[in-house]
């Protein structure tokens, strides 16, 4: 009996260190691929090539790189990097665009991103933001467009009328609920461009 007690608690055990090092893996990948990502971000900033590594997880075309864009919130601390194409590789490693080839300031930008483990990865703390807070989106010809939050709300997974353009410039930014059933869907509205 004390054999069996022993064996049952010690698989608890291992268990409990598997359920604790999946999300801390996925933390540390995530982590590398940004790393890996401004690395490459910067080399091309610098002129200098790009170089494919061992441990990076992907490898990124100099088009791609400069297509990068940077997702503002104040409001929820928010800095992330948005990738043009949305495939799984990618949303593991940060936000992507949902429609191809959107272009900032015209229609319904579109912007997918997990809800992240813990903390403030991703768009973990989308569902706090609040209507009137400002959504920054930074592109790499130095322009900053400005939206103003004018909805938060839960949708189902088919509502994808959500990403249809409206009659004047917005964003829209995806996310999943905790239970996953659903999703987060936050819509801005364009309310100035700052070109630096």
């Amino acid at each position: 009996m004390r054999k069996r007690t022993l064996f049952i608690g010690m698989l608890l055990i291992i268990a409990g260190l598997a359920l604790v090092a999946v999300p801390l893996t996925k933390e540390w990948q995530q982590a590398n691929g940004v790393a890996q990502l401004e690395k490459a971000l910067a080399a091309v900033q610098t002129g200098e090539t790009i170089e494919k590594t061992d441990d990076s997880p992907s490898s990124w075309t100099k088009e791609q790189l400069e297509a990068v864009m940077e997702l503002e919130i104040p409001a929820i601390d928010l800095k992330q990097y948005i990738l043009d194409e949305t495939t799984d590789e990618n949303l593991a490693l940060t936000l992507t665009q949902i429609k191809q080839e959107q272009v900032p300031g015209e229609g319904n930008f579109a912007v997918a991103g997990h809800r992240g483990y813990r903390g403030d990865r991703h768009f973990r703390q989308l569902p706090n933001v609040q209507k009137g807070d400002e959504i920054r989106l930074h592109t790499d010809d130095g322009k900053t467009y400005i939206y103003v939050v004018k909805s938060t709300e839960i949708i189902e997974p088919t509502d994808v009328d959500v990403l249809n353009d409206g009659e004047q410039p917005e964003i829209t930014l995806i996310t999943c609920t905790l239970s996953g059933q659903q999703r987060v869907a936050v819509k801005g509205d364009l309310i100035d461009v700052i070109e630096a």
